[in-house]
């Protein structure tokens, strides 16, 4: 079992961290363990089958269903995921694509972008391994269109 202390529960869902003790006491994140003496921590386990209850209720999948999203991420029957989950926030997304805040919400508009999932209250995220994958389809289709290229320039000529 390994356990996650404060900075890398934040890390890894994208709340803060008067979020996730307020949202713990109300029941909506899953409660520290105790460490020892003031030291509280979170089982990777734990975290990582609220993510996936966040990314079910997105999808409507129901529980135990085996499921893959639209963009590559698998979560088996028990909540078990193969894929690192973590959660961006739309600052860590603009970042990783290099997108505008608009445009991102665009292209979630036009269905050509993950969609983010409810996190707490009205707090959403990303799912890293989905835009990851988004990322690579689009450098794939853009290597694509390069190849052909040279062939319209052959035919030009």
């Amino acid at each position: 079992m390994q356990v996650l202390r404060l900075r890398d529960v934040i890390h890894k869902t994208g709340l803060g961290r008067s979020s996730i003790y307020k949202f713990s006491g109300q029941g909506l994140f899953p409660r520290p363990i105790t460490l020892g003496g003031m030291s509280v921590g979170w089982t990777t386990k734990r975290i990582d089958q609220w993510i996936v209850e966040r990314v079910r209720e997105r999808d409507s999948v129901p529980d135990n269903a085996e499921h893959t999203t639209l963009w590559a991420v698998t979560i088996g029957k028990g909540n078990i995921c193969q894929t690192d989950l973590q959660i961006l926030r739309i600052k860590q997304v603009i970042e990783l694509t290099g997108l505008a805040r608009a445009t991102v919400y665009k292209y979630i508009h036009e269905r050509e972008f993950p969609l983010p999932v409810s996190l707490v209250g009205a707090s959403v995220g990303w799912l890293r391994a989905e835009i990851e994958c988004w990322l690579a389809c689009c450098a794939e289709e853009s290597s694509d269109e390069s190849l052909d290229e040279p062939e319209a320039q052959s035919e030009a000529a």
